[in-house]
């Protein structure tokens, strides 16, 4: 639409909008007249009416979206019926963007929000372009305040968040790296410090190796050895608490289901864009009550040509994310978030193929809990076990971790270490924690500790989203490596201040935050100590006395026992078709481990917020 077909409207009155919502709108017993128009033009039939105002009734969802995700008229042909019913303007920003004047004087927020945005001035009177014509009445006065006499033009939500994003995405990709708290983030983070660290520890063991060997080794082995103890200690009292919590109540009436935004963040994943979409439509929930959105970086030409050849579903968006000084997953979900409509925001990943019914049970632990559960956690497990030994291998651990260890750490009361999938949260309290920091590369686990820290709780749900195993060795150390480093960089942004830490915390948790972070990290970095012992049988390495060695050996042959007995009854629950025999390879596969914690280390030291990408898609279900 032209400025210059606008003139007219804008001459003719300075309130093109006079009626109320419900007088527009109707109900399903007193249908409005714009409706009875859609009907004498046969833009759509009465069945399809009738369901579209039982759906907004039922769902409370606006009719015209309601219309266009039944598919009873396409965008453009309603946002032209609206066009005509309410006397005013079609904008197609494509061929005009908004005065970047005009979206300076509000806030983008509000604005993505509540579907509308400033476009052009005509003389002194400022066209606001509406998505939801209906509500022009109510912002009206605000608007008002703002850019003085105003008038009213439609364009669909879409084009509107488009034109939005056009004149203002720029600052909220800003706001998007800097949305937690300075003190609560990493991104302050100085690699100084930690290089000074490291060489004096490096000097004084040795000059203690030089002239004190004996202390040296003794020393060196008493912390490896503390630190295993450390682990396997949670972990059997993780294992041995057996409280359970009280059964959920049923699921709430259809008209109590909130609107969920599941957001999946996209980078170099053009080759599983069509299989992603394809499970995600296998999720049982109303489609009035969802939407995905898709967070593609802009630089990512691959992705967004691939999803541009798929028919995707109504209920599924776009968005691309600006360029900003930092490419990790957190920026792209804080970026998203200020699109979202739903009052629940999940996070999946790009492989995932999630339980069907598992936005229901989201929805049903929700809405029987208090504000204070922020964030529910499903189970992960992989499609891809037996494609090689790594996948087995990997497979069995992510049966122990989420099948047996976190849901202990659960029941022991501490503070859960988030995934980085499957993650529901309550917006409320998601908006109140900063959301997401863009600088850790675990975010997840970060989130974790701060909503302990501020006294909301995670909860782990029994629905499994299935993933694809990362089976190759190179990328899963590069995997691997990430998730260390993220933790040696969320252990200390936590423990700047450790007698706050310990004050918001409480001791039970504040010492399973040590081991759980702390303990796994330093464990993978002195675990080569350990394997020194091997060279005992063959007579080539002696450091401790033979008091010694012989607890040493029982301690470790008790905790191999203990963990190999977790990973086969974790296994059991997965349902996995993998032979037992392969538990014993485990040993193997936890060396794998220290290379990736060196390697953490190093990144720690060179390339602190590098985000090392994992690919997927090699494998399907």
């Amino acid at each position: 639409m032209s400025i210059t077909s606008l003139r007219p409207l804008a001459r003719r009155t300075a309130h093109p909008i006079t009626a109320k919502r419900d007088d527009f709108w109707g109900t399903p017993e007193t249908p409005d007249t714009f409706v009875i128009a859609l009907l004498r033009a046969r833009h759509i039939s009465a069945e399809q009416l009738m369901l579209a105002l039982a759906a907004q009734a039922q769902y409370q969802r606006r009719l015209n979206d309601s219309l266009i995700i039944m598919r009873a008229m396409s965008e453009a042909a309603l946002y032209a019926a609206l066009s005509r019913h309410w006397a005013v303007g079609l904008v197609d920003f494509s061929e005009s963007w908004p005065e970047p004047a005009l979206v300076a004087q509000c806030d983008p927020l509000i604005c993505l929000q509540q579907g509308w945005v400033p476009w052009r001035k005509l003389g002194q009177t400022t066209v606001i372009v509406c998505a939801y014509p209906e509500d022009f009445a109510a912002l009206r006065p605000d608007l008002e305040a703002i850019f003085g006499p105003v008038v009213l033009a439609v364009a669909p939500r879409s084009s509107v968040e488009t034109a939005i994003m056009a004149r203002a995405g720029a600052g909220l990709a800003r706001r998007a790296e800097t949305r937690v708290a300075l003190a609560d983030s990493c991104r302050s983070y100085q690699t100084t410090p930690l290089i000074k660290v490291m060489l004096s520890v490096t000097l004084a063991m040795i000059l203690c190796g030089a002239l004190l060997p004996t202390v040296a080794v003794f020393t060196l082995f008493a912390v490896t050895l503390t630190l295993a103890h450390a682990q396997t200690t949670l972990k059997a009292f993780a294992v041995l608490n057996r409280t359970t919590r009280p059964m959920p109540t049923p699921l709430p009436p259809p008209k109590e289901m909130p609107m969920i935004s599941i957001m999946v963040a996209l980078y170099k994943e053009s080759r599983i864009v069509a299989r992603l979409i394809r499970r995600l439509q296998n999720l049982d929930y109303p489609r009035d009550k969802l939407e995905v959105i898709f967070l593609i970086e802009d630089n990512d030409t691959a992705t967004a040509k691939a999803l541009s050849q798929l028919e995707m579903p109504l209920w599924l968006r776009v968005l691309s994310v600006p360029t900003g000084t930092i490419r990790t997953k957190p920026r792209a979900l804080n970026y998203g978030l200020d699109h979202c409509r739903g009052t629940i925001i999940g996070v999946y990943d790009a492989e995932d193929a999630p339980a069907k019914d598992q936005l229901r049970v989201v929805a049903n632990r929700f809405y029987n809990a208090d504000d204070r559960l922020a964030c529910l956690q499903g189970q992960l497990d992989y499609y891809n076990p037996n494609s090689n030994w790594l996948a087995r291998c990997f497979t069995i651990e992510y049966a122990a971790w989420w099948r047996v260890f976190l849901p202990g750490i659960e029941r022991l009361g501490l503070a859960l270490p988030l995934g980085g999938t499957t993650l529901f949260f309550r917006r409320t309290a998601l908006a109140d924690l900063g959301a997401w920091d863009a600088h850790n590369v675990t975010e997840d686990a970060d989130l974790g500790i701060r909503i302990a820290r501020r006294g909301y709780r995670t909860e782990l749900i029994q629905s499994v989203t299935h993933e694809e195993a990362n089976c190759r060795i190179l990328p899963w150390i590069k995997q691997r490596s990430r998730w260390i480093k993220g933790f040696m960089m969320t252990w200390a942004t936590h423990m700047r201040d450790p007698a706050r830490l310990y004050h918001e915390l409480g001791l039970r948790r504040f010492v399973g935050f040590q081991v759980m972070f702390a303990g796994s990290f330093f464990h993978a970095l002195f675990a080569p100590v350990l394997w020194t012992l091997w060279l005992l049988p063959l007579g080539l390495f002696d450091p401790l006395p033979t008091t010694a060695i012989w607890p040493l050996a029982g301690f470790g042959i008790l905790a191999e026992v203990f963990l190999f007995c977790c990973n086969l009854a974790a296994l059991r629950k997965t349902g996995h078709k993998i032979n037992p025999l392969w538990l014993f390879t485990m040993i193997f596969y936890n060396i794998l481990a220290s290379f990736a914690a060196y390697k953490a280390l190093w990144e720690m030291l060179a390339r602190p917020f590098y985000w090392d990408k994992t690919s997927h898609g090699l494998y399907d279900i």
